[in-house]
């Protein structure tokens, strides 16, 4: 979680694909695998490729709805409601209408009381 709210999401997915390998279960891995997108979508946006940090968020997005609205202690709402703000502030700026990401908006992992 500290790598993710760090922005360091390349970092963060190497760790993620240890903690994937030793599940069974096929939802705990599609889980950590949309988590894995997301962050390589926010490595995008954070190297400036804009368009395919939007073209992996959406997906990546769309997937969290069936772990809402918490999953292994993490606050998925929090996260969803994150990544759809920041999917609209690319779309701004892509459009124009905005000149620049704000990269102190990146969503955060949360958790929540056990």
């Amino acid at each position: 979680m500290a790598l993710f709210n760090s922005g360091r999401f390349s970092e963060f997915q190497d760790a993620l694909e240890a903690v994937a390998g030793a599940t069974r279960s096929p939802s705990e891995r599609q889980f950590y695998t949309n988590l894995s997108h997301l962050a390589e979508s926010l490595h995008q946006l954070g190297n400036g490729d804009l368009a395919d940090a939007e073209a992996m968020l959406g997906p990546a997005l769309r997937k969290l709805d069936e772990f809402v609205p918490r999953y292994r202690g993490l606050n998925i709402d929090a996260l969803r409601e994150d990544c759809r703000r920041v999917l609209s502030e690319m779309r701004d700026v892509r459009a124009g209408r905005k000149p620049e990401f704000d990269p102190s908006r990146l969503p955060r992992l949360r958790a929540l009381p056990g």
